[in-house]
């Protein structure tokens, strides 16, 4: 399920002409997801080692994607 969340957020992202204000909206979703999202993949202990990997993993990919998104709508 996350990785089909991530590859619809890289498809949105990598299209042409990305309206700015998408990209603050996008921008303020992240800045308030990903910090809970973080702390929930740090103290879960019930994630092995792996699955935290994994969902850091997705968190990095849409840092990535937004900086990526960001550079070429400017």
């Amino acid at each position: 399920m996350r990785r089909a969340i991530l590859a619809a957020m890289l498809i949105v992202l990598s299209g042409c002409g990305i309206n700015k204000a998408f990209l603050q909206g996008e921008e303020a979703a992240f800045q308030a997801i990903a910090p809970t999202y973080i702390l929930y993949i740090e103290s879960d202990e019930t994630l092995d080692e792996l699955s935290r990997e994994d969902r850091m993993r997705t968190v990095r990919a849409w840092r990535f994607s937004l900086d990526k998104a960001t550079k070429a709508a400017e």
